[in-house]
């Protein structure tokens, strides 16, 4: 019998990306940038004695095993998803939306597939590519600290790659969960049908070329500014799509006014938000106590976090 155990953590997108020209090969239309954080993480545990899938806290998730039937036959065609059996949980375990759980999932089971299936230390740009097929963002979280992703024209031409780590920026972050019933899969769909979605692809790529210049120069406020802006105008989209979603929360916005009070009070602070009303609060070192005790005391957990590592079998 072989069984073996991963953790993968979960990321922050600064440059996000939103519609896929591929759904079945997971293409974005443009590139995107995140950040692993070091708070909020997937363990899961891979086993070939019985089969079954993807668990979920204990119980069997068909979408899960849906997303890694893509991962498992392009690193073993001759098997399924179900032929063994992976357990899953996400630390701390919660409803928010907007955290990344999805690509720590993504990221911890296929480094589990590729471990039972091909075995030995994968190439963790090549395996982004496998990684992919479950969430566009697990490629990122996969191969961690502030990564990547180049939305190519193909499955080989779209890849992860990190691209600075801790010692470049000592980044840290508030994390704050909040819950939301809105499908991420839907919000990508949504977002196609807003007037202003190729000016959000220009918009973006470009991003990610001021974004990476600042993260490599050390430009905590730039940085900052840069995640500010595209988070409005990744939530600008989905709400002028033809349902008018609104992903934000008065929970978001009441935190979102903090943040800026923060920094009217000499704070470096910060917010963004990805698809979800959770909203991360990017910091230095010298703020991120502060900012805690800010968000505690509006009434709302949080949980502070540092640049996070790749996946890796335990």
């Amino acid at each position: 019998m072989a069984e073996y155990k991963a953790v993968a953590y979960t990321m922050q997108a600064l440059v996000k990306y939103h519609g896929l020209t591929d759904w079945k090969l997971r293409l974005p239309y443009h590139d995107s940038i995140s950040v692993n954080t070091t708070s909020m993480k997937t363990e899961a545990t891979i086993s070939d004695s019985r089969g079954g899938g993807v668990f979920i806290e204990g119980r069997g998730n068909a979408s899960a095993n849906a997303r890694l039937q893509g991962v498992v036959e392009r690193l073993d065609p001759s098997k399924r998803a179900t032929d063994f059996r992976i357990d899953s949980r996400n630390v701390p375990s919660g409803k928010a939306k907007g955290i990344g759980y999805s690509s720590s999932a993504g990221a911890a089971l296929t480094l589990l597939s590729h471990r039972l299936l091909v075995g030995g230390a994968p190439d963790l740009v090549d395996l982004s590519k496998a990684a992919r097929l479950f969430a566009a963002s697990a490629s990122r979280s996969l191969v961690g600290g502030f990564s990547r992703l180049y939305a190519g024209k193909d499955d080989e031409s779209t890849y992860a790659e990190r691209f600075a780590d801790q010692k470049t920026m000592d980044l840290r972050m508030v994390i704050v969960p909040l819950p939301s019933r809105v499908r991420t899969e839907d919000a990508h769909r949504e977002v196609l049908t807003s007037p202003f979605f190729k000016a959000r692809v220009e918009s973006a790529q470009r991003r990610c070329e001021e974004m990476q210049k600042a993260i490599l120069g050390n430009d905590l406020d730039q940085l900052g500014r840069l995640a500010e802006r595209d988070t409005l105008e990744l939530h600008a989209l989905t709400m002028t799509g033809d349902s008018g979603l609104v992903i934000m929360t008065e929970d978001s916005v009441r935190i979102i006014r903090r943040v800026r009070e923060l920094r009217e009070e000499g704070a470096k602070a910060y917010y963004s938000m990805q698809t979800g009303p959770s909203v991360f609060i990017n910091t230095s070192e010298r703020d991120q106590e502060r900012v805690m005790k800010a968000v505690q005391k509006l009434g709302y957990r949080a949980y502070p976090s540092e640049v996070g590592g790749e996946a890796k079998i335990l």
